[in-house]
């Protein structure tokens, strides 16, 4: 049994949702969205943002103010816009998720080349962990909504590797069944984020597939004894042509004396 999980920076630490912290003393405990978000900006740009903070920053720009009081949860659109305005590249999958075994091979290719993705569920009730079974939450949660961050997954065992901010009582991330969990929860939207590079790659062309292809296009190794090869052969060419060329002008000659 193995697990792949996708690199992450030394810097990089889980957010709870539920933490207080200096900006947020008596924060919202709707903040799973901002929470997951912090992590993907983590992974996107390690060092650019204190987690804590940003997670505080954006619930106040979405949803209200980030106390107790307030319940607002937060759609996908102001989070993919955020990304956007910030240069997180994103890879929208909506259009797999009437297919969610290609939503899940997608994912798994994507992690294999390090990408994470964002998830949002519909119903939290039906998520355990799937080494012990045991439910992620202590709370009555049928039916509500929660955003989880996946970064990797099993390769024989069914289950993604998730960072899930409403669950720090388990060890992150969190091996979670697809078939048992993920799949009854219902997925209501997810995307991929691109990790930091150097250079920085933006998103893949429209249409590609991490399952057939890999991005950004590998740079063409210079194999030096092929190229070796190469010339040796083409002088051999060259001084073969030299020689025909040195037999035509004798022959030339030749006539020209006998003319």
């Amino acid at each position: 049994m193995t697990d792949h999980i996708i690199p992450l920076a030394p810097s990089f630490r889980y957010v709870n949702q539920f933490a207080s912290s200096t900006w947020a003393p008596t924060p919202s405990h709707d903040r799973c969205a901002t929470a997951s978000t912090a992590m993907l900006a983590e992974i996107a740009y390690p060092g650019r943002w204190i987690p804590e903070e940003l997670e505080h920053d954006l619930y106040q720009q979405m949803a209200g103010p980030d106390v107790a009081s307030d319940t607002n949860g937060i759609p996908p659109k102001p989070l993919l816009d955020w990304f956007a305005k910030v240069n997180i590249g994103v890879i929208d999958l909506s259009s797999r998720l009437s297919n969610l075994d290609d939503l899940r091979a997608e994912m798994e290719a994507m992690n294999k080349q390090g990408l994470p993705q964002l998830v949002e569920i519909l119903d939290e009730s039906k998520m355990k962990n799937a080494r012990t079974g045991a439910p992620l939450y202590s709370w009555p949660s049928s039916g509500l909504v929660h955003y989880i961050v996946r970064v990797g997954y099993s390769d024989d065992s069914g289950y993604g590797l998730y960072f899930d901010p409403a669950a720090p009582g388990f060890q992150q991330p969190i091996p979670v069944s697809w078939a048992d969990s993920l799949v009854p929860a219902g997925i209501y939207f997810a995307c991929a984020i691109m990790p930091a590079r150097t250079p920085p790659v933006g998103p893949p062309p429209a249409g590609f597939s991490y399952q057939t292809g890999v991005w950004p296009k590998p740079a063409p190794v210079f194999d030096a004894a092929k190229a070796e090869s190469t010339v040796a052969a083409a002088i051999q060419a060259l001084d073969a042509a030299s020689g025909a060329l040195a037999n035509l002008k004798n022959d030339l000659d030749a006539l020209k004396t006998e003319v």
